[in-house]
């Protein structure tokens, strides 16, 4: 069973719960030490973050892999794809992570500023832990999308959210950002063994990830280099545009840009969320029903573009109210920012179906030729307005950065299903 419908419900009750969730603990943060504070955390995390772009990909990878078989017929195979990925990641993000807090140690003075060394330092090593657990719980996750259990990812996530929401209340005002960190670690720690339980459940029983095979690896790696240049160049826009306001703005105007970015990033991710929960069965369906692939796009497509105004519109409209709810008072600034992004985030919803074809094709050069052409935008712009003494304006270059590489994903990936001008033919693309 493909499940489409029940996955598309539970991945928007799953973006509510991470509205919820993202409000209080920012506030709870904004509250204990101000917009400041906010803005430390959100600098390490995108410096602490580059780690992740290391990753080979290979959660997504085993996506694509499992999504076309039978659990009740290639159990083994499965569980090969699945160890294969886990454990690679594990041993690689690990790594990557320690590597990385090794040199952001040394040069925090720069990241954060020599005011803010006081709040950045003990929060290192908790936040390193977290991200770890953090990619480990996602790419078990990535399993239960290729199994076609996407409603119970969400589930897993839904009620990771509300335990990392209690911690917060508890943990934070207690340890500050500490406490924030060790929120998520036990979030992410518990929800890697819920979604494991899962996992295990579909494949008929429990067992340990130990189905490790160089063999698999080899053959996922052929497709997850791929997915990785395009992970990495999409991965690294948000931290860049982070270190660019952070540096030239200052940590007040990154709590800002934090907020509103995370803010506008949830209103998109009720479009996006939906899409992706497709890719298992567009995967399945571009090698089995082409028309049935191509109408189930077109059907993702037309529930996009009729609810991007009304949400984006309206967050726009209560971005004032927010603003007062959050920080206490009305700051401009954020207003200005949530309808920059709105407008980017707006593109990237629409387009999204777009962006997901690749992963479930396996043909990743529109993605990676429009990433790579956003990235360069942002990172020329921003640092030509940051040195003209414009940080504010790098937030309108974030947003323009966006609309440019989604239109370019969408017009070089519907082809590959057989739509938009000069389309390929199906069967060489599922090939």
């Amino acid at each position: 069973m493909l499940n489409i419908r029940r996955n598309v419900i539970f991945s928007l009750i799953e973006v509510c719960s991470s509205t919820v969730l993202t409000f209080f603990s920012y506030r709870t943060v904004v509250d204990l030490g101000g917009i400041a504070l906010l803005g430390i955390w959100s600098t390490l995390f995108a410096w602490l973050g580059l780690s992740r772009l290391g990753d080979f990909g290979l959660g997504g990878a085993s996506t694509r892999f499992i999504a076309p078989l039978d659990a009740r017929v290639d159990r083994d195979r499965i569980a090969a794809y699945i160890d294969t990925a886990i454990i690679s990641n594990f041993i690689l993000i690990t790594g990557l992570s320690l590597i990385s807090a090794f040199v952001v140690s040394h040069w925090l003075t720069f990241v954060v500023g020599a005011e803010h060394l006081a709040a950045a330092r003990p929060v290192l090593p908790w936040m390193v832990a977290a991200i770890i657990a953090t990619n480990l719980c996602m790419v078990i996750n990535s399993s239960l999308f290729g199994l076609h259990r996407g409603f119970v990812r969400s589930t897993i996530m839904v009620g990771g959210n509300l335990i990392q929401l209690g911690c917060v209340f508890w943990l934070v005002p207690r340890y500050g950002l500490v406490g924030f960190a060790m929120a998520q670690l036990i979030q992410y720690g518990l929800g890697s063994v819920a979604a494991w339980i899962a996992v295990c459940s579909a494949l008929g029983g429990f067992r340990l990830p130990l189905a490790f095979r160089w063999t698999t690896l080899r053959e996922m790696l052929g497709i997850s280099m791929k997915l990785q240049l395009a992970n990495i160049l999409n991965s690294a826009f948000e931290p860049l545009s982070k270190m660019l306001v952070s540096h030239f703005g200052g940590m007040h105007m990154q709590g800002l840009y934090e907020s509103a970015f995370r803010g506008v990033s949830i209103a998109r991710n009720l479009f996006s969320n939906t899409s992706t929960s497709m890719i298992p069965a567009m995967a399945r369906l571009i090698h089995t029903d082409p028309p049935e692939a191509r109408k189930l796009y077109r059907v993702t497509g037309r529930h996009v573009l009729r609810g991007t105004p009304l949400i984006f519109g309206g967050l726009v409209l209560a971005a004032p109210v927010i603003s007062v709810l959050w920080f206490r008072s009305f700051e401009p600034s954020f207003w200005i920012f949530v309808a920059l992004l709105s407008f980017g985030h707006a593109t990237a919803a629409w387009c999204a179906p777009a962006y997901n074809l690749g992963q479930a094709t396996g043909n990743m050069r529109g993605v990676i030729l429009s990433t790579a052409t956003g990235l360069v935008l942002l990172a020329a712009g921003g640092t030509a307005l940051g040195l003209l003494g414009r940080p504010n304006l790098i937030v309108a270059m974030v947003s323009a950065a966006l609309v440019v590489q989604n239109l370019i994903v969408r017009r070089l990936n519907e082809p590959m299903i057989g739509l938009g001008r000069g389309h390929a033919r199906l069967a060489e693309v599922a090939a």
